[in-house]
C-alpha cells in the first residue's frame, strides 16, 4: 500500500477530531442529567405543595398557568418538568462546564451532537408566510371595490383548493378585465411599480415579494426562541416554499409557544369607536344573533338608522333589545345579549371566557359583519379582567374604527424600541415604546385628533392597552399599560424588539412529542443499535476469523466517524437517524465482504496471501465504488425531498456512504498490512466457513423462465390487493390531526367506545368527523386520527380539537381510566398535497437518476433496463405487502414519510445488489472471451452469491434487531426495509440479470 504514512496520519487526525466534537455532547449530557435531577426534586416539592394547599393554580417559571384539575397531574408534572429543565439550564448558560477548554453551557450545548424530538421530546412548528395576507398588505386600500373584489375571489378559491393565491389574484384580475391593477397597490412606497405598469409587472412585484419573505423571519424567530429558554433549538430555512422548520427540544406548552411563533409582532394604533356610535348596528346585530345564519327574515330586516338612537343606547341593557315585532325570541339560540355584558363607552362589553368563542363566531357571520361595514372591526382585550362586586371575570370587546384605507394611521414601523418599565403614579409594570422620528410625528397628529377619546393599541388584533388620549403626545415616547407581571411585559418588549414579521404566519403542520415517548425511544433506538453492532461483531469474525476481526475495528472505527460528523455538522439525529446509522452498520460490512471474497478467491487461485490481498482490493474497488454511489444518489434524493426525521436519515446515510467507504478502503487495508509487516498471518476464514459456497453451481440463466413465473403470479397478486384494499395513507398524506395517549388501563377491545365516544364531541356543520384509533407498541398506547377541523390552520382550532379530545376520552373514563396526551400532531391539506406531489417525484427521480448512472458506467441500456425492471418489481411487492398487511398486523402501517423514505432506500438497496452482479458479469464477459456467454453469466451470479448472501442476511438481522427492540414509532419502516432486503436480494440474482439477457439477443462485446 503506498502512502501509507499519509493514510496513517489521516485516520489518526480523523480520530482525533471525532472525539473532540464528541467531548462536548459528553461534558453536554452531563450537565442535563444533573439538571433533569434537581428538577425532579423542584417538581416533587411543588405537588406536594398544591396537595397541603389544595391549590389547582400550578404557577411556572416559564411564565405559565395551569390548571390541575383541568389536565390532569401526569400532563402538569411533564409540563413542570420541562420548565424546570430548560430554567436551571438557561441559568447555567454562562457557566463554565468543560474546564479543559473553558466552555460554558451555552458553548458547549452549541457543539454537542443535537437529538430530534422523538429522542428527547418537545414540539416541531412548520411555518409559512400567509400570501394572501401579504399581497393584502400591498394594497393601497384594503377596502377598496376593486380590490376586494379580486381578492375574495382568489381567497375563495385558494382555501378551496389551495396552491398559488398570487396566480389566482392575477387570474382574477385578467377575467375581471381590471388593466390598471397597478393602482390598486401602494405606487408612493413602491419603485418597481407605477400607475401604468402593466398586469404583468404587477405579478412581477408580488411574486419577488414572496419570495423574499421569509428573509429576516429567521433572525425573527431566532430572537423569540431565545425567550423560551430552549438551550438547542434547530431552525431550518425552506426558500423554495418560504416555509420555517422549527424544531424546540423540551418544550411541551405549545399553545402558548405556538401563539408567539405566529405573532406578527406589528403594533397598530386604531381608533376606538363607543357603543353609542354604533347603537343601531349592534342593537340590530344582537336581534339578528337570536337566529341561525341564514333564516333571518326578510320581513325583521332594516336599516340600522331605523334603530334606538346613539344617545339612548348607552344607558340600555342587551336584556332589553326586543325583536322588531315586540316579542323576544324565546327558544332560539342564545344570542349576544345572553353571552355579553354591556359596560359602557369605548369598552362595549364583556364576556366571560367561556362565552368569548361563542361571541366571536357571531361576529363572524357575514350577515352581522355586514353590519357594521368596513369601518368597524372588533377585537377583544390581551387579559381577562374582573367585573362587579362579584369580581366575574371577562374579556373586553372593543369596536375599532378602521381607516378608509384599511391600515392604521401609525403601525409598527413606527417603534424603534420598547421596554419594560415602571409607572409610579398608577403603581403598575408597563412597556414603554419609543417611536422613530416619522411615527412620533404621526402618533402626535393622531392623538390631537383623538384628544377626549380612546385610542386602542393593539397586535393580532388583540387590544393590549385603549388609553384615553386627554392631550396630543408629543416627544415620540408612550406607555402601554395592562396589568402587567414583569414576565408578561418583558414577553412583550420582547417580541417587539425581535421585529415584526412582513405578514402573518400560518402554522401547516405542527408536532409535539412528550419527555417520556421521546426517553423511550431513545432508549428503545441505543438498545437496538448495541444489539446489533454486537451480533455483526460476532458475525464477522465467526466468518472470516482473523479478518473478522480486522473488519470489527473499521465498522468501530466507522461508527465514530458518523457519530463524529454528525456533531462537526450540526445535524439532529432523530429515531431515524439511529435507524440509518444502524442500518449502515448492516450495509458498512458490504465493503469487506467484497473485499474479503475477492481475496479468497484469489487465493483459491492459487496466488500468495500478500498477491491475494493486493489484487483483492483492487478488483473489488470498482463494485464499491458503484454500489455505494447509486445508493447515495437515493440517499441525495432523499435529503432533496424530504425533512424533518427523513432528512435526519438521508444526512446519516449519507455519512455512512463516505465513512464506511473510508473504513472499508483505508482502515482495513491498514491493519492488514501492519499484520502483515508484524510477520503475522492472517485469514480470511474460519474452519467453519472454508468451503462456504465454493461446490454451488446453480443454473440461474436456464431457470430464468421459472423466476419470470414466480415473480409474475406475486405482481399480478400485489397489484390486484392494490385494488381492492388499497394502501392506508397517514395524516401526512390526508391532512388532519393525530394525538398519541397513553392509558392507564388496557384499551384491548375498548377502542371502538373510545371511538363512539369522540366522534360525538368531534361535529362539525351537523356532522360527525371521521376518527381513526388504533393500537401503536403496547394495549395501553392508542394513536388517534380525526379530520376534525382539518382546514382550519389557527392555533385557537388546535386548542379546540385538544379540548374536544379531552372532552371524548373523559367521557370513556369509565372503560379505559385516566390518560395522557404523548403525543399530537396536525398537518394541513396543503402540506399533504405537496408530500404526495414531492414523494412521487422523488421515486420517480431516483429511478431516472440511477438509470442514468448505470447507462454510463456499463455502456449499454439492457443493464440500466435489467436494473430498474428489478427496482420496479421491488417497489410493487413492498406496496403490495402493506396493501394486504395494514390492519391485520399490530403496528402502524401507514404510508406516510417514513414509508416513502423506506421505498427509496429500498430501491438503493436493490440497486447496490444488482451492480455488484453487473460489475462481475461485465468483468467476466470481457476476461473470458468467446466462451459460452450464458455459463459466464452463471459463473458471474455464483462466484458473487457468497457475498450476496452474507451482506443480506448481515443487514436483515439488523433490521430484525430494530423491529423487536427499536420501538414502536420506527416499526412500519423498519418492516418495509426488512421485505425490501429479501425481494430485493432476489430480483438482483433472479430478475435484473435474466431481463439483461432476454433483453439482449446476444450480449455484445463489452468496453475494453
Amino acid at each position: 500500500m503506498r502512502n501509507k504514512g499519509f493514510f496513517w496520519f489521516l485516520t489518526i487526525l480523523l480520530t482525533a477530531v471525532c472525539l473532540y466534537q464528541l467531548s462536548f455532547t459528553w461534558v453536554t449530557n452531563s450537565t442535563e442529567k444533573k439538571a433533569e435531577k434537581e428538577a425532579n426534586a423542584q417538581v416533587a416539592e411543588l405537588m406536594a405543595g398544591l396537595e397541603s394547599s389544595g391549590d389547582s393554580l400550578v404557577y411556572l417559571p416559564n411564565n405559565t398557568v395551569h390548571n390541575i384539575n383541568e389536565i390532569g397531574e401526569a400532563e402538569v408534572k411533564e409540563l413542570a418538568k420541562a420548565a424546570y429543565v430548560n430554567d436551571i439550564l438557561r441559568s447555567q448558560a454562562e457557566k463554565p462546564v468543560y474546564p479543559i477548554f473553558g466552555s460554558t453551557f451555552k458553548e458547549v450545548k452549541k457543539r454537542s451532537l443535537a437529538f430530534g424530538l422523538d429522542l428527547v421530546g418537545g414540539m416541531s412548528v412548520t411555518l409559512e408566510v400567509s400570501v394572501p395576507d401579504l399581497v393584502q398588505g400591498y394594497a393601497l386600500s384594503q377596502n377598496n371595490p376593486t380590490f376586494k373584489k379580486l381578492f375574495n375571489a382568489a381567497k375563495k378559491k385558494y382555501d378551496r383548493e389551495g396552491g398559488d393565491f398570487i396566480q389566482y389574484f392575477i387570474d382574477e384580475a385578467r377575467a375581471q378585465k381590471v388593466t390598471k391593477l397597478a393602482q390598486l397597490f401602494a405606487i408612493a412606497d413602491i419603485d418597481e411599480l407605477g400607475r401604468d405598469s402593466s398586469v404583468e409587472d404587477v405579478e412581477t412585484f408580488l411574486r419577488s415579494r414572496e419570495s423574499s419573505s421569509m428573509d429576516g423571519v429567521e433572525e425573527i424567530m431566532n430572537r423569540r426562541i431565545n425567550q423560551f429558554g430552549v438551550a438547542q433549538p434547530n431552525i431550518q430555512k425552506d426558500p423554495a416554499n418560504n416555509r420555517l422548520y422549527v424544531e424546540l427540544p423540551g418544550v411541551q406548552d405549545e399553545a402558548s409557544v405556538a401563539e408567539k411563533l405566529i405573532s406578527t409582532a406589528n403594533l397598530q394604533f386604531f381608533e376606538v369607536a363607543t357603543l353609542g356610535e354604533i347603537a343601531g348596528a349592534f342593537q340590530q346585530a344582537v336581534m339578528m344573533s337570536r337566529t341561525p345564519f341564514g333564516e333571518v327574515a326578510e320581513t325583521e330586516e332594516a336599516d340600522s338608522t331605523d334603530m334606538a338612537s346613539a344617545d339612548s343606547t348607552d344607558s340600555m341593557t342587551f336584556d332589553s333589545f326586543e325583536s322588531l315585532d315586540g316579542s323576544t325570541a324565546e327558544g332560539d339560540q342564545v344570542g349576544l345579549e345572553t353571552l355579553l355584558v354591556q359596560l359602557g363607552g369605548g369598552m362595549i362589553a364583556y364576556a366571560e371566557p367561556q362565552n368569548k368563542a361563542k361571541v366571536d363566531a357571531i361576529l363572524d357571520r357575514e350577515d352581522i359583519k355586514a353590519l357594521f361595514g368596513d369601518e368597524i372591526k372588533f377585537m377583544w382585550s390581551a387579559d381577562v379582567e374582573t367585573f362587579g362586586e362579584e369580581k366575574i371575570p371577562g374579556y373586553v370587546l372593543y369596536a375599532i374604527r378602521v381607516p378608509e384605507n384599511g391600515k392604521p394611521r401609525v403601525g409598527g414601523t413606527d417603534i424603534d424600541e420598547a421596554r419594560r418599565d415602571y409607572d409610579q403614579q398608577a403603581g403598575e409594570v408597563t412597556v414603554t415604546l419609543t417611536m422613530t422620528q416619522e411615527g412620533s410625528d404621526k402618533w402626535a397628529q393622531m392623538t390631537e385628533d383623538n384628544q377626549g377619546r380612546q385610542v386602542a393599541i393593539t397586535m393580532d388584533n388583540v387590544v393590549y392597552s385603549a388609553p384615553n388620549v386627554n392631550e396630543p403626545i408629543r416627544g415620540g415616547n408612550t406607555q402601554i399599560s395592562g396589568n402587567f407581571s414583569v414576565e408578561e411585559a418583558d414577553d412583550l418588549s420582547g417580541l417587539l424588539n425581535g421585529g415584526a414579521l412582513p405578514a402573518p404566519c400560518v402554522i401547516k403542520e405542527q408536532t409535539k412529542v412528550g419527555p417520556t415517548i421521546g426517553a423511550e425511544n431513545a432508549q428503545a433506538g441505543l438498545l437496538s443499535f448495541v444489539i446489533a453492532l454486537l451480533l455483526v461483531f460476532v458475525y464477522m469474525i465467526f466468518y472470516y476469523g482473523k479478518a473478522g476481526i480486522v473488519a470489527d475495528i473499521a465498522l468501530f472505527a466507522n461508527i465514530l466517524f458518523i457519530f463524529g460528523s454528525l456533531a462537526s455538522f450540526g445535524a439532529v439525529l432523530t429515531l431515524a437517524g439511529m435507524a440509518g446509522i444502524v442500518l449502515t452498520i448492516g450495509m458498512a460490512v458490504d465493503a469487506n465482504v467484497l473485499i474479503f471474497e475477492r481475496i479468497r478467491e484469489e487465493q483459491a487461485a492459487g496466488k500468495d496471501l500478500k498477491s491475494a490481498i493486493d489484487t483483492g482490493f483492487q478488483k473489488a474497488l470498482s463494485s464499491i465504488i458503484d454500489a455505494n454511489v447509486t445508493t447515495m444518489l437515493t440517499a441525495i434524493v432523499l435529503k432533496v425531498f424530504g425533512s424533518g426525521p427523513i432528512e435526519s436519515f438521508a444526512t446519516t446515510l449519507i455519512i455512512g456512504i463516505f465513512t464506511s467507504v473510508f473504513a472499508a478502503l483505508v482502515i482495513t487495508r491498514l491493519c492488514v498490512t501492519w499484520w502483515l509487516n508484524k510477520g503475522k498471518s492472517i485469514s480470511f476464514e474460519s474452519k467453519m466457513t472454508k468451503n462456504a459456497f465454493k461446490s454451488i453451481n446453480i443454473n440461474f440463466v436456464g431457470k430464468r423462465k421459472m423466476f419470470y413465473m414466480i415473480s409474475g403470479i406475486l405482481i399480478a397478486g400485489g397489484i390486484l390487493v392494490l385494488a381492492t384494499r388499497g394502501l392506508n395513507p397517514s395524516v401526512e398524506f390526508s391532512g388532519g390531526r393525530t394525538f398519541g395517549v397513553k392509558f392507564e388501563q388496557s384499551v384491548e377491545g375498548k377502542t371502538d367506545n373510545v371511538v363512539s365516544q369522540l366522534k360525538k364531541v368531534f361535529v362539525e356543520n351537523g356532522t360527525s368527523a371521521s376518527v381513526e384509533a388504533k393500537t401503536k407498541g403496547s394495549s395501553y398506547f392508542l394513536e388517534i386520527t380525526t379530520n376534525f377541523m382539518r382546514s382550519n390552520e389557527s392555533t385557537d382550532a388546535s386548542q379546540i380539537v385538544k379540548d374536544k379530545l379531552k372532552e371524548g376520552l373523559d367521557n370513556a373514563k369509565a372503560e379505559v381510566g385516566g390518560y395522557t396526551i404523548e403525543e399530537a400532531r396536525v398537518v394541513s391539506p396543503t402540506v399533504s398535497k405537496e408530500l404526495i406531489s414531492s414523494s412521487a417525484i422523488a421515486i420517480a427521480l431516483s429511478l431516472i437518476i440511477i438509470f442514468a448512472y448505470i447507462l454510463l458506467r456499463f455502456g449499454r441500456w439492457q443493464y440500466s433496463t435489467g436494473a430498474i425492471i428489478a427496482m420496479v418489481h421491488d417497489v410493487i411487492l413492498v406496496l403490495a405487502a402493506f396493501a394486504l398487511l395494514h390492519g391485520v398486523l399490530p403496528f402502524n402501517m401507514d404510508i406516510d414519510q417514513a414509508f416513502i423514505a423506506a421505498i427509496l432506500t429500498v430501491i438503493g438497496y436493490s440497486i447496490n445488489d444488482t451492480v455488484i452482479v453487473f460489475d462481475r458479469i461485465r468483468e467476466n464477459l470481457r476476461n473470458f472471451k468467446g466462451s459460452d456467454e450464458q455459463e459466464n453469466i452463471n459463473k458471474s451470479l455464483n462466484s458473487t452469491l457468497s457475498r450476496t448472501i452474507n451482506t443480506s442476511m448481515t443487514t436483515f438481522i439488523v433490521l430484525l434487531i430494530i423491529f423487536l427492540f427499536g420501538g414502536a414509532a420506527i416499526k412500519g419502516f423498519i418492516f418495509a426495509l426488512m421485505i425490501g432486503v429479501i425481494v430485493g436480494t432476489y430480483s438482483s440474482v433472479c430478475i435484473a440479470t435474466p431481463v439483461l439477457i432476454d433483453f439482449s439477443k446476444k450480449v455484445k462485446k463489452v468496453e475494453e
